[in-house]
Formats: C-alpha cells, structure tokens, sequence
C-alpha cells in the first residue's frame, strides 16, 4: 500500500520535479541474499577459496549485515566425471535449498514481494544518493578492465570471448526458431514447454511503453511515402564547469524532407543569449548535395553530384591535391527504396539474416529431443519454498557444430554483410583488406565456439505453466581455437509474482583454467495502472578479482501522462560514465505528429556533472515545398587554383 501511495504521489509532479533535480536523499533498505558466485564442490579437503567476491546490490553499502559470497572451484577435475560448477553461499550459513535441490546452483531467496521491493521505488528521488557516482543501486557489458599487471591477457579475452559466445549460442538458438520448430506436433513435454515459452511472449507484450502504440510509428512511416515531413530539432547545451563568458550554446536543426520526390532541406543555426546565427544550410535533389554558409562562403553555394563520385572524384583536381582516389564505380545513394520491406515487415537485411537462420534452425529442430524432468527441483522465491518439475531439452553436439559453422560461412558470404562492410572501403582505404580480414576475424570468433558434449538445458516451469528458471544442469565443456574457454553454464530465475518476468536473477558462467567470469543479469519491474518502473543490472566479474564492470539502468514511464525518468551507469575500475534524463511525448496525434520533450539531460563523468542539456524534437507533416539552389558551383569541377582560393579563405 505504501509503494502505490509513493506511486500516486509521484503521478501529480509535473517532468520538471523529476528525481534528476532537487531529488531528497533516502536510505536504502537493502535485501539479502540476492547475490550469486560462481563455485564448485570441493573432491578433496583442500580446495581453496579464490577469491570473496561481493555482488550486492549497492557498492555503498558499508552497514549491510550480509554473508559474503564466494568464488570456488574443484581442483583439476577430469573431463567427463568432473563436478559441475556451483553456486553456493559462503560456508558460514546453510542454504536450506542447497543440499536437497537436485540443482548444482544455489538459488537466490527474494525475501520481500514485488510490491514492496526495495530496488523499485517510484521516480521520486530515492535512487539519487545510493552510490559514488550518484545514480543509485549499481547493479555490464564490455571486456573487463582493471587486470592485475601480472595476469596474461590472453586469458581474459578468452573469458570474455566465451561469455559473448555463450549469449550467440542462446541467441542463435532463439533467432533459428529451434524451440518453436521443434514444438510442432508432439507430446506431453512439447506442450507444455510450448506453454511456458507462450507465458513469457505474453509477459513480454505487457513491458511495452503505450507511447509507442499511441504514437504508431509505424503509420508515421508511411505517411512519410507520401507527403512531406517537417522536423525540428531545438537543444540547449549548458557546461557546468564552465568558467568563461560562453557556458551555453542553442543548436537548432530545422528541416523538410520529402521522400516522394526524394528531397530533403536542412537549416542549422547556432546562438548564445538569445541571439541565433545561421550556419549552414543544405538540400539534397536529384542525389546532389547543395551546401551554403553565408559565414564561410558568402552568397556562394556549392554543389556535390553523388551517382558518379568515384569517376568524379578521380578526375578532380581535389584527387591530385590529396593524393587519393575512390573506386572508378563509387556512389553513393541519398534517397534508398523506403517501401523495401519483407512480408514480416522487417527490412530486407532482417529477411536475409531470418533466412540464413531458419535453413540452420532446421538442422537444430532435427537434432532435439524434449522429456520430462525426473526429479524436482527446490526453489524458493519471496520466502516460499516450492519444488517445480519441468521439460529438459537436450541438442545434439555434432548437428549444433555444423549448422553453427554453416551459418558463420553464410553470413560472411551473405550480401548484407558484404555491403555493410564495403560502405567502409573510401574510409580505410588502402587499409581496407587488413579492415576486413579484422572484420572477419570478429564473426569466426562470435561463432567460433564449439561442443564437446550434448547441450542440455532444463526449463522448469510452476504449476501456472509459466517459466521459473532456465539452467544448464552440468557445466557444458566446448571449445575455440579464438579463446581459452573449457566450460559455461547457465542459471537464470525468473520469480516474480503477477508475472515471473518482473523478478529476474541469475547469469552465465564461463570457466577457463583456473579462472571463472560471471556475467550477472539482475531485474526488477512493476507495472502500476499509471506507471512502469525497471531497474535492470548486467554485471561482469572475475573470480581473481575484485573489479566488476556493472551496466546500471532505470527508468519510470508514465502510461497517461507519457512521461520518462531514467538513468543510465557504466561503471569500469576507476571510472564512471552516466545518463540521466527525464521528459515527456507531447502533442500527440496518432500517426502524424508528437513532440519529444526533455526536460533536463545530464551526462556525467565520474560522478561530475560534464553536460546539461534541454530541448525537444518535433515530427510533422507539413505543406512546405523544398527549392533548389541555382547558380551552385560543382566542387568536383573546380581548379586547383579555386580550391587553394576556397581553403584560405576558409582559414583566414
């Protein structure tokens, strides 16, 4: 009753009171044992502990009476007998659930219901002063920073390599179709898998903003094929620290585009005090740019034809003078095919990549078997311990390791790809082969990883049919020839209440020798009649080390006033970058126009504000007609002499 309270209070201020400004701080009420480590039952006496490593919810917590949890593994395991890995608290407390779970991970205990979860807390303020960098609980992407100078570095990208290969695996997985495919037409354990991925897909669609749907997007965009579009931009950039006559600047881009005729107008201005000045203005007809800056040029108005720019090019004294060419048969496309769409509305590029997946799904839909879990499981969610059944599905290595390697060749020989990266030919120049073998190398690495074992995952499901975890019940070795990863596993919760989706705990393991990388997943949602709060932590960390690199986001939507209030925080050893912003959609009307409204913006460098910003963005049809230049001056047909002329005059 006290949250709805809080969320009622919160619906009345207006996006100007939001929690980025004049927010109150509040101590924070912290919920135990919701942290995971990775660790390994000991076969001897003298298994060692590598490392405590401490995965609370908030680095400033210095008064949390809580059991740090701990990083252990098995000495030298062998291959097939060896013991799974396993979470499990530190040996100073018993974990009622982890001696009788058939399960080698220990299972978080959500001591509190999502209705009084500490960590969503109405954008009010509350989530201002919980850590150094101030933005709240920091609960992560990138490869870890912050190595001990001793530790080789070929390990820690391997670990990192098998993380990301871990997240392609389960992506691969779900893009191909393989489940769905699968489930078509079977028994008892297909069915009722069908029905908890089903659940999810409908927890899923209740995390959608309305602004969207009220907005619909996707009318706007056809209604861009037929009458011209009008776009203003208007931002106001404030320097904190400024300490100069100069600490704010207004930008503003004001333009037309009309997709129909394949023209485009934009006018940019700068100002300071209220005074705007005109900076450049350019139009794009007939795949011609027009570019005039009354400051720089004058009254002049140079032009740039772009079906023919490497021929062009070639031939132009700029060549000579830069001592470059371009390809004989470089172009460029101002205005591409914007009806180019497949059946299930995804672009042509989407329709390649669902192709080459689903010929690869096939392969992985032949190889799966689906059964009954035999034995129960434990778990305890909110205090309450339940024991859950559910359908294991196991994939066949050999089928998995070829269709991986087939998807790989037919991406890299895939014209999407091709294309994405010839776009970058003019840029590296003679450069472009070593920048396309490095290219290359980074799919070969994404979908280098390969099984030594069958891939068996475990989907356990309450007697609602909905989906309460997803783990791999044995460490599953495999293999790189780009990394050192031996082993990963995975174990992901999802215990909310209304919807399991609102409570997500867990992560995925990767082990490599002697260490072990844990990439965390935490999440915390609740859906009111007037708002949608989240707060969602990816979280990297090494047994070996006390350094995480932690990605920290929150946000508060307001379904009827179609207000935002989110923050952002990457946090790396020794650094910290962050987001903080609140605003509205406005002026409304659906599929034609709507204004998005910033309040305040603020970027942050180490807990210092860097940047302030202001502003709003308008998108509308409009009756304006596009006028092109006369008289412009072709760049690629000036002299040597004209363009020296131009560069002074441009310096000086």
């Amino acid at each position: 009753m006290e949250e709805n309270n809080k969320n009622g209070t919160n619906a009345e201020r207006s996006g100007s009171e939001g929690l980025l400004y004049g927010a109150e701080s509040h101590e924070e009420v912290k919920e135990g044992g919701n942290s995971l480590a990775y660790s390994a039952e000991s076969q001897s006496q003298d298994t060692a502990v590598i490392n405590s490593v401490h995965l609370d919810k908030s680095p400033e917590s210095k008064n949390q009476d809580m059991v740090p949890v701990q990083l252990r593994k098995t000495s030298e395991p062998e291959h097939q007998d060896s013991a799974p890995v396993q979470l499990e608290k530190s040996s100073s407390i018993e974990s009622p659930t982890a001696q009788s779970s058939p399960s080698p991970f220990y299972q978080p205990e959500n001591s509190q219901p999502m209705g009084q979860n500490p960590y969503i807390q109405p954008m009010d303020g509350n989530l201002m002063n919980q850590n150094p960098a101030g933005f709240g609980p920091i609960q992560v992407p990138p490869p870890i920073l912050g190595v001990p100078e001793s530790k080789p570095e070929k390990k820690k990208t391997g670990l990192v390599v098998g993380v990301l290969c871990a997240v392609a695996v389960l992506i691969v997985i779900a893009a191909g179709g393989l489940l769905f495919k699968s489930l078509l037409g079977g028994g008892d354990p297909r069915a009722q898998l069908a029905k908890g991925m089903a659940n999810m897909a409908k927890e899923m669609a209740a995390y959608q903003s309305s602004v969207a749907r009220d907005i619909d997007f996707a009318a706007l965009n056809q209604l861009k094929d037929t009458s011209p579009i009008h776009t203003r931009i208007d931002m106001s950039f404030t320097d904190p620290n400024s300490t100069g006559s100069i600490d704010n600047i207004a930008v503003t881009l004001d333009g037309v585009t009309d997709y129909q005729k394949e023209m485009a107008e934009y006018n940019v201005s700068v100002g300071a005090f209220g005074f705007k000045m005109n900076v450049a203005s350019i139009v794009a007809a007939d795949n011609t740019l027009y570019l005039s800056a009354p400051l720089v040029f004058q009254k002049e108005v140079y032009s740039l034809e772009l079906t023919n720019l490497g021929r062009d090019f070639n031939k132009s004294a700029w060549s000579g003078l830069l001592g470059e060419t371009l390809p004989e048969d470089y172009s460029l496309t101002l205005f591409g095919d914007n009806a180019a769409s497949v059946d299930s509305g995804g672009s042509l590029v989407d329709s390649e990549l669902e192709k080459i997946f689903g010929r690869q799904g096939v392969t992985f839909a032949e190889s799966i078997t689906f059964e009954a879990i035999g034995q129960k499981r434990e778990f305890s969610f909110d205090g309450t311990v339940a024991e859950y059944g559910g359908v294991r599905v196991t994939m066949d290595k050999d089928a998995y390791n070829e269709a991986i390697e087939a998807m790989k060749n037919d991406i890299l020989a895939s014209d999407y790809y091709i294309d994405i990266v010839k776009e970058y030919e003019t840029v590296y120049g003679s450069d472009f082969d070593e920048f396309k073998a490095e290219m290359d190398s980074v799919i070969e690495q994404i979908f280098g990883i390969r099984y030594e074992q069958d891939v068996v995952i475990d989907f356990y499901m309450d007697k609602k049919g909905r989906i309460v975890n997803i783990s791999t019940p044995q460490d599953i070795a495999v293999s790189s020839e780009y990394s050192d990863v031996d082993s990963f596993a995975i174990d992901i919760d999802f215990s909310g209440q209304e919807r399991t989706l609102d409570s997500i705990e867990g992560g995925i393991y990767v082990q490599s020798g002697d260490e072990i990388l844990f990439m965390e997943i935490s999440r915390k949602a609740a859906i009111t009649d007037d708002f949608y709060d989240e707060d969602l932590t990816l979280r990297i960390q090494e047994s070996s080390s006390d350094d995480e690199i932690t990605f920290w986001y929150t946000n508060q939507w307001g379904y009827q006033d179609h207000t935002f209030d989110l923050q952002m925080l990457l946090e790396v050893p020794d650094s910290s970058v962050g987001v903080r912003a609140d605003g509205a959609f406005t002026d409304i009307v659906k599929g034609e126009r709507y204004t998005f409204e910033l309040n305040h913006g603020t970027i942050t460098i180490d807990g210092e504000d860097l940047l302030l910003m202001t502003g709003s963005i308008t998108t509308e049809p409009t009756e304006n007609t596009i006028e092109v230049p006369e008289n412009a001056t072709n760049i690629l047909e000036m002299s040597s002499g004209e363009i020296s002329s131009l560069l002074y005059d441009m310096l000086y």
